[in-house]
């Protein structure tokens, strides 16, 4: 008999898209650096590369994907170190950048299959972000070509995706997307 204990390894979650559309200033929001109380995020920097942080008494760890293109490029070239083992993977779309739209819708269809054949289970979610007090909810067009454009794609892959409106002027519309995480 081994005197080893099993330890239960933690969840990961990856949170990928492109530069600027959100991504650490969610995980700012989950590990409360940024508070119900405050309007705008500290000063913020790109990422460089992937940055891990812990969530929940270190059962959690969110991967924070850095979304310039040479770190993208860095990823995909390498998948299985990045992408093994997720149990939820989050992308998030910028609702304000029209004109990063299609970089955007491109950059998920290449990721979306290489997470499903790394980790099959994974649970996927869309997050589109920045539906702040500002944006005119009339006008989702956006979200609405961006959704076009993946449709007959995510149907060709039979798998379910989760899909959320966030914004960091609502807190709560981040924690709810993240609700069976945390």
């Amino acid at each position: 008999m081994s005197n080893e204990t099993n330890q239960e390894e933690p969840i990961k979650v990856v949170i990928m898209g492109l530069e600027n559309a959100g991504k650490t200033t969610i995980v700012d929001v989950l590990t409360q650096k940024i508070r119900y109380d405050q309007l705008t995020p500290p000063d913020m920097y790109p990422t460089k590369n992937v940055e891990r942080t812990t969530l929940i008494e270190k059962n959690t760890v969110v991967w924070d994907f850095g979304g310039q293109e040479l770190y993208r490029n860095e990823y995909l070239t390498d998948p299985e170190n990045y992408l093994r083992f997720t149990s939820f993977a989050y992308y998030v779309a910028d609702v304000q950048d029209y004109y990063r739209l299609y970089s955007s819708t491109m950059y998920f269809m290449t990721v979306f299959p290489i997470i499903i054949r790394n980790s099959p289970d994974a649970k996927m979610i869309i997050l589109f972000h920045k539906m702040d007090p500002t944006y005119d909810p009339s006008k989702k067009e956006l979200k609405k070509k961006f959704l076009d454009q993946i449709e007959s794609f995510i149907e060709s892959h039979k798998t379910s995706i989760e899909i959320f409106d966030t914004t960091i002027f609502d807190i709560k519309s981040i924690t709810t997307a993240f609700s069976r995480v945390l």
